[in-house]
Parts: C-alpha cells; structure tokens; sequence
C-alpha cells in the first residue's frame, strides 16, 4: 500500500464516520457550556444594574447562539445528505 492509498482510505474512513461534523458540534457545545459559565460569573461579580449586566450577556450569548444554530443546521443537512 502506497502513502497515498493510505491518506485516501484514512480521508474515507474519517468522511464515512462524520468525524468533523461530530468534532464541530462537541465544540459548539463545549463553546456554549463555557460562555454559559462565564456569563454566571460575570452576572454573580458585576458592577452594573440589571439592564446592563443583561446587555452585557446578551452581546456575548446571542452570537454563540447563532453559531451554534448555524451548526446544527450544517450537521443536520449532513445527515440527511447521507441517508438518501
């Protein structure tokens, strides 16, 4: 077996197995878990009212939450790719 036989079966086994598609969602989860940890903290040690600290989460989370939509969707439309 040549090295480019095995870069093609180890390319064709990681696509068959959705290893990226698996590794993007875990870390769009992991990246949602921190920033909902962060978020905690800064609201328990904030200096500002209650509109501003909500202001504040709000500008981090909301984009994450568009991420991590965007994520999903891409992995969902992998799997449906994949069982036609």
């Amino acid at each position: 077996m040549t090295i480019k036989e095995a870069g093609t079966n180890f390319w064709d086994w990681v696509d068959r197995r959705t290893v990226f598609r698996r590794a993007i969602i875990v870390f769009a989860l992991y990246m949602t878990w921190d920033a909902t940890v962060h978020a905690w903290l800064f609201s328990i040690s904030s200096k500002y009212d209650g509109l501003g600290t909500a202001a504040v989460i709000s500008a981090v989370l909301v984009p994450l939450v568009a991420l991590q939509k965007f994520a999903f969707d891409i992995y969902n439309e992998a799997r449906k790719d994949r069982e036609e």
